[in-house]
């Protein structure tokens, strides 16, 4: 018999919850100062990118050393908490677009295993309901609607050939 479980996880509720009330600090965290920028505010503010990126590095480096050289309009501790606070929520979003990728990583694998444990149940249903079990007909004709005839055949069927 095929084993269709390729990852085994289960939260308990003292997990699920934890992992609630964590995320709901975080988004409050988050909201309490990011603004709400639209489709054209992005595009007018864009990017720096990471070469831009190495001109603001450098630029906070002989501003620290030249002070005397810093536009009067440009506030150097202002400055400062901007590129603080930039490089806490970049390495903030590092560390979540790994658990991002790392919860996408396992939503797959349980897809799987649903899937295929799915497809499982179908073809049982399929079979006893070629069989003329009277308690299976009413399973199978809902299930069929899932897959949609294609050239006299099922594409359903068309795959398991």
């Amino acid at each position: 018999m095929k084993n269709n479980d390729v990852i085994q996880v289960v939260y308990t509720t003292e997990e699920q919850t934890a992992l609630e009330t964590n995320l709901s600090a975080l988004e409050d965290f988050a909201a309490k100062n990011a603004p709400n920028l639209n489709a054209e505010d992005r595009q007018q503010y864009g990017s720096i990118q990471d070469t831009n990126k190495l001109l603001v590095n450098k630029c906070k480096t002989l501003m620290e050393q030249n002070e005397r050289l810093i536009p009067a309009f440009v506030n150097k501790e202002e400055f400062q908490h901007d590129y603080d606070a930039r490089v806490f929520i970049e390495k903030t979003l590092l560390r979540l677009e790994s658990v991002k990728r790392q919860l996408e990583d396992t939503k797959i694998l349980l897809d799987y295993d649903n899937y295929q444990d799915s497809m499982a149940f179908y073809r049982s249903v399929r079979y006893y309901a070629n069989e003329q079990e009277e308690f299976a007909i009413p399973v199978y004709d809902e299930l069929k609607k899932y897959f949609p005839r294609k050239n006299g055949s099922t594409s359903e069927d068309q795959t398991e050939e």
